[in-house]
């Protein structure tokens, strides 16, 4: 049996989970409007793709990462980076002329049949011809062409979908909620044979407790990302591990509770404090 893992990319985090996190994992980032979910992931990826450490034969790092979106465009992604993070926007760039950073937008398949302009969709500036507005197959069902897409790419990469909620939403429109457990399902099972692992970006409050617990019960692995209060003007970032099989004994036997977190311009998402049981 092979017992791998593939670095987070940041180091306090590794160090905790001896090395990262287990090849072939489907991980959950949960979170809150703003608390660092998304942040989480640039920067993840971008320490992953630009790792040059030494590793053992139990840590492998993923040959390349593919951003798949359902709703916003490569070039909106990569403005947000450029503002919020300019240097990891650079490097983000080198890596997307070497095909180590790959972008896969799936808005016209999301959108189709909808009544959203097909001139709102395209991110070229060309009139759209008569042909270009014809529905191929992608377009008309974006849930077969998200696992062909997938069962072509997918191995040993490292996967970041932007956004689970989304993609649930539209789901919702057209299948029944058993449906959609089900390709989480599957897609848990096969992430061991893709042997990357997968990130999946889903937000607070836009299910129901149960619907949001459901979706949980389908993942290796739930990072939470949530604002702590501290008093009537001051709260902070933190983060913890809902669960991850395999994993969270090992963060229990540290007597960790969560990790205060922050984000700067320069380290992206970094974890600046760990708190621990109180007395231990």
């Amino acid at each position: 049996m092979k017992l791998s893992k593939i670095p987070i990319g940041i180091d306090s985090l590794d160090n905790i989970l001896m090395g990262g996190l287990p090849s072939g994992s489907l991980v959950l980032l949960f979170g809150e409007l703003g608390a660092g979910d998304f942040e989480f992931a640039i920067t993840s990826c971008v320490r992953v793709l630009t790792d040059k450490k030494e590793r053992s034969n139990a840590v492998s790092l993923p040959e390349k990462v593919i951003y798949i979106s359902f709703t916003r465009s490569e070039n909106d992604i990569l403005t947000e980076i450029a503002f919020s993070f300019p240097g990891f926007h650079k490097l983000l760039t080198e890596c997307i002329k070497e095909k180590k950073f790959v972008f896969k937008d799936f808005s016209e398949s999301y959108f189709a049949g909808s009544f959203i302009p097909a001139s709102w969709l395209s991110s070229s500036e060309t009139i759209p011809s008569i042909e270009s507005l014809k529905w191929n197959e992608e377009k008309r069902n974006l849930m077969d062409a998200l696992i062909a897409y997938l069962d072509k790419n997918a191995q040993n990469g490292l996967i970041i979908i932007d956004s689970l909620t989304a993609m649930a939403q539209y789901c919702l429109e057209r299948i029944d909620w058993s449906d959609l457990i089900l390709f989480l399902r599957g897609l848990q099972r096969v992430s061991k044979k893709w042997d990357g692992l997968i990130y999946a970006i889903f937000n607070e409050g836009i299910f129901q407790n149960n619907e949001q617990e459901e979706i949980m019960e389908c993942m290796d692995g739930v990072f939470v990302f949530d604002w702590e209060k501290l008093g009537p003007a001051q709260r902070n970032r933190i983060m913890y591990l809902k669960k991850f099989r395999g994993l969270l004994p090992g963060v229990e036997h540290e007597n960790i509770v969560n990790f205060e977190t922050q984000i700067s311009p320069e380290k992206g998402f970094d974890v600046s404090n760990i708190k621990r049981v109180r007395g231990r």
